[in-house]
């Protein structure tokens, strides 16, 4: 009966040390004291893939973008971006947008 007790707590005492470890090893949201921190390389690729955007953009609207390649460790950057507007069908139209009333 001991034994099974001992056994038991060793196998709680386990399970526990699993969980706290892995809770642990979770990133924490970074808190009031301690800003996040935006890598150079993140900051240096947003500038660029948004360069000629500045502001502008609407929360809500859905935008066709047209993409081009980007420069030095940039994979892509917006060439041209179009807001979509109610009422109105796009279409691909040769490297354009194309554009009539329904």
């Amino acid at each position: 009966m001991a034994r099974a007790v001992l056994v038991a707590l060793l196998l709680i005492a386990v399970v526990t040390g699993a969980f706290l470890v892995g809770r642990s090893s979770v990133a924490q949201p970074p808190t009031a004291a301690a800003p996040q921190r935006i890598p150079a390389s993140y900051r240096a690729g947003f500038e660029d893939a948004f360069s000629g955007f500045d502001g502008g953009w609407a929360f809500s609207t859905p935008y066709i973008v047209t993409l081009r390649r980007g420069g030095s460790g940039i994979t892509y950057r917006f060439a041209r971006r179009w807001p979509m507007r109610p009422g109105i069908e796009y279409r691909a139209c040769g490297r354009g947008v194309c554009q009539r009333r329904r």
